[in-house]
């Protein structure tokens, strides 16, 4: 989930901030970004001499993979998605798209959580990067800590706040499987 490099900087997964059925794909299209996540043959992706190949496959198979079912109905808007990216990028070969699909991912994740981290801030008062939260579960608990030091009272530590007992319920990890197992 995390790379962490000699010099201390830590590279984390996005998906650790965002819904489970979220994916990069999702991400920017909630965004509105006008950059959309390509796609890529991983299913032919087996050894490096693969990336000298010239051009793209043509065959749904080659599309398929274990991290992604390719949808056969949607293949040719993809396939056409993929060849316009292709001749974008000026590929010369697999190797090239790689690269052109990969800086596109970058370029995606980058524009969506910067228009992310401005929307926090000022839908919630936190940036997660400034306030080094990088997970759902402590991005809802520093919320539930700025909830209640904001409804403080003297000689009140814990307020009985409605709001406050909603953020700390949504954030616990296993809250929704402790429901439908409590039924």
């Amino acid at each position: 989930m995390q790379i962490r490099t000699r010099n201390n900087v830590c590279f984390r997964d996005i998906t650790k901030l965002l819904a489970p059925s979220t994916n990069l794909r999702k991400f920017g299209e909630l965004f509105g970004l006008q950059q959309a996540k390509a796609h890529f043959p991983f299913g032919i992706l087996n050894s490096v001499s693969v990336l000298s190949r010239p051009d793209l496959p043509a065959d749904p198979a080659s599309w398929e993979s274990d991290l992604h079912q390719f949808d056969a109905e949607a293949f040719s808007s993809k396939l056409s998605e993929a060849q316009a990216l292709f001749a974008e990028a000026k590929c010369s070969n697999l190797g090239d798209y790689l690269k052109a699909y990969l800086i596109l991912d970058v370029e995606i994740l980058y524009h969506a959580t910067q228009k992310w981290r401005r929307e926090l801030k000022t839908v919630i008062g936190l940036d997660f990067v400034e306030s080094r939260k990088f997970t759902i579960s402590s991005l809802s608990y520093t919320a539930g800590l700025k909830n209640m030091e904001a409804n403080l009272r003297i000689g009140s530590f814990f307020p009985n706040n409605s709001q406050h007992y909603a953020l700390l319920r949504q954030g616990m990890r296993g809250y929704v499987n402790i429901l439908a197992t409590a039924k």
